[in-house]
């Protein structure tokens, strides 16, 4: 991953315009939970929706979990849910 420009520093971290205050905070977030990962390439890997791993993640379930939770998001669900 660090040949490929994702270590400290490196091109993948390269953005084509300055990022909001908002969106570095996220980024460290970011950075800190991938520092975590530790990849093996005689491991394989994947991707799971752990909310619904049998049928994966889809934007109707999302909407469903959002919607139908008993404590609500610390956010109210209007922010959280995209409206036309």
């Amino acid at each position: 991953m660090v040949l490929l420009g994702w270590g400290e520093g490196g091109e993948a971290w390269v953005w084509r315009r300055s990022l909001w205050v908002w969106e570095e905070k996220m980024l460290a977030e970011c950075r800190l939970l991938l520092s975590y990962v530790s990849l093996q390439s005689t491991s394989p890997d994947g991707w799971q929706w752990l909310p619904d791993p049998s049928r994966g993640y889809s934007v109707c379930g999302v909407y469903d979990m959002l919607t139908t939770q008993e404590h609500p998001p610390v956010c109210s669900d209007s922010e959280l849910i995209w409206h036309k």
